[in-house]
């Protein structure tokens, strides 16, 4: 299972719902969270947010008519630039990603 990196003020999470017959860009909404302008609060409900989707990413979400939610991590691990990105499926989605997306903010 793939485990979460350490996500320091650097990193940003970009989540966007993807996949469905009719794959319009207006339907994805990509929203984009800055690590550098949460506090430390925020980007620990972030952190546990991603921690749950974790079990629940999938490498074949997108299949057919299947829409999920794309998460791309963007973060500094050992003096590089690196990226991890799960793919969640629709259905399986928990609330508070589903929330994070819809809002685009840290509740």
């Amino acid at each position: 299972m793939k485990k979460l990196p350490a996500l320091g003020e650097e990193a940003t999470v970009r989540l966007s719902r993807q996949g469905g017959f009719a794959a319009l860009q207006a339907l994805s909404r990509p929203r984009e969270i800055d690590f550098a302008s949460c506090d430390e609060q925020q980007r620990g409900q972030v952190c546990s947010i991603l921690e749950g989707c974790l079990p629940l990413a999938s490498a074949t979400a997108g299949q057919g008519d299947r829409r999920y939610y794309q998460i791309e991590l963007r973060y500094r691990e050992n003096e590089r630039d690196s990226e991890m990105v799960l793919q969640v499926p629709e259905e399986l989605a928990p609330g508070e990603l589903v929330r994070l997306w819809d809002k685009g903010n840290v509740i």
